[in-house]
């Protein structure tokens, strides 16, 4: 899955089978290892269970996993790296993994593939995959509890159809892939996407710890390093790419020519800032309902503000001030739960700009202040992206009806420099206070971007908060 894409690493291993496919560090595989690796795992995949669990800390061994499985017709299910030891468990049971490739502490039997460095060269065309069957994506929501999203292989060549036209992949692109490969979105434009192109594919181990508030610096030495054309990431992580290139004195790779940026809504200075550091950088929007990509920025074609045109092939309407989706992309339906008949409620709020889609936070997030005001806390939050020492905060109402702002952050900052950020704001929207947490505190931080909103009013109230002071002259009612 998609058959599309296995069909592409068939023809590549015949026509270019030393191009390089996918590397990481010194381990390097090509083309026709990678097509010969896919043939060799189907003696011992034969027979086994239908549904595979992949719990691999390696990017490329979970790549690898994903590809091995979906070719040979089973169900991959990604047991993302940075979820918690009960989230775990309840994937697995809610999925039905009957086995595992990789580790996991949760007693389910473990597999072991066939490496590409040890599978025999392949003698003949690779075969068509066997059979087109689907994926379970588990997200934690708003919730913190897993759900399973059902994506089967029209939703997966139609989300890879749509990105090729947007970012059109090429023979000779290098794509960085720095999120999680648990994620859609990672395994379709980061994976998926590249492979059908002929591409390559390089990965950083250090990427899932750089993500979480880790050092960057061996993030900042690939990049140099694999000079890339293409990359994904979430705000917070490109504000900490921002900040390090600045601290080295070095722009980005001349090499880039596209750098997606979603999950959350990003700061307009930071978007100013990374261009101004070399970054080529195309906001985006989706979710993985709807296969993770609805619609993008694209070079010739980007404005501020918005988060681009539909991808082809998905439509798009405003119901309500609602975001409803339509096409081929959209999930089947979650797991253990009814079909989905073909339309998506995002629950996204939104507007069409000039034929671009602009998202305006979360519908069931709008705070509504005791005096009446509407406000929705992913603008007020948007003010402190562009800070890398805070990777994520939460606007939320408390007790007493004042607005009150969880931040989370991987340095020392202060309730001052909070207030600045927030200045440019009108009065209502200004919180009153601060809270200040950890960023690495266990499942605070979302992978795809953003906070649990889950844990705000409990952090609020077993946190000690600060006040934020604003000079009057700067308030608008």
């Amino acid at each position: 899955m998609s058959g599309q894409v296995f069909r592409a690493i068939a023809r590549h291993a015949d026509d270019t089978p030393d191009r390089v496919a996918l590397r990481a560090g010194t381990r390097c595989i090509d083309y026709g290892r990678l097509a010969a690796f896919l043939a060799a795992n189907g003696a011992m995949l034969s027979g086994g269970p239908k549904v595979i669990g992949i719990a691999s800390a390696d990017p490329m061994d979970a790549a690898l996993a994903d590809l091995a499985l979906s070719y040979h017709g089973h169900i991959p299910v990604h047991l993302p790296p940075f979820f918690s030891a009960s989230q775990t468990t309840h994937i697995i049971g809610a999925a039905g993994i009957e086995a595992v490739i990789g580790e996991t502490a949760c007693g389910v039997p473990t597999m072991t593939l066939i490496r590409p460095e040890d599978s025999a060269p392949l003698r003949a065309t690779l075969a068509p995959p066997r059979r087109e069957g689907y994926r379970v994506i588990f997200t934690s929501g708003s919730s913190g509890r897993p759900k399973g999203v059902l994506i089967g292989e029209r939703q997966m060549a139609a989300a890879i159809d749509g990105l090729a036209v947007a970012i059109g992949p090429k023979a000779t692109d290098v794509h960085l892939s720095l999120l999680p490969m648990a994620q859609l979105l990672e395994q379709i434009a980061g994976l998926y996407l590249p492979l059908l192109a002929g591409a390559q594919v390089r990965f950083c181990a250090e990427a899932l710890p750089a993500l979480f508030g880790g050092p960057m610096a061996p993030v900042l030495e690939t990049l140099q390093e694999a000079q890339p054309t293409t990359t994904i990431l979430v705000p917070a992580f490109l504000a900490r790419l921002v900040a390090g290139l600045k601290a080295t004195g070095r722009p980005a790779p001349d090499s880039l020519r596209f750098v997606a940026v979603g999950g959350a809504a990003t700061a307009p200075a930071l978007l100013t800032e990374a261009e101004a550091m070399g970054l080529p950088v195309y906001e985006g929007y989706g979710l993985s309902e709807c296969c993770s990509v609805v619609a993008l920025n694209r070079p010739g074609d980007k404005r501020h503000g918005t988060v681009g045109r539909v991808l082809d092939g998905v439509e798009v309407r405003i119901e309500d001030g609602e975001i409803i989706v339509s096409g081929p992309t959209v999930m089947d339906g979650y797991l253990g739960q009814p079909p989905v008949g073909g339309d998506w409620a995002t629950g996204d709020m939104g507007r069409i700009e000039d034929g671009r889609l602009v998202v305006e936070g979360r519908k069931d997030w709008r705070i509504v202040t005791p005096e009446g005001r509407n406000i929705s806390p992913e603008w007020v939050e948007a003010c402190l992206g562009a800070d890398p020492r805070i990777p994520a905060s939460g606007l939320h109402l408390g007790a007493d009806g004042q607005l009150v702002l969880i931040a989370a952050v991987a340095a020392p900052v202060s309730a001052d420099e909070v207030a600045r950020l927030l200045a440019d704001l009108p009065g209502y929207a200004r919180p009153a206070r601060v809270v200040f947490v950890p960023a690495s505190l266990e499942g605070l931080l979302k992978p795809g971007g953003g906070i649990d909103r889950s844990q705000l009013a409990p952090l609020s109230e077993t946190n000690p908060a600060h006040p934020l002071s604003f000079d009057s002259k700067e308030c608008v009612a």
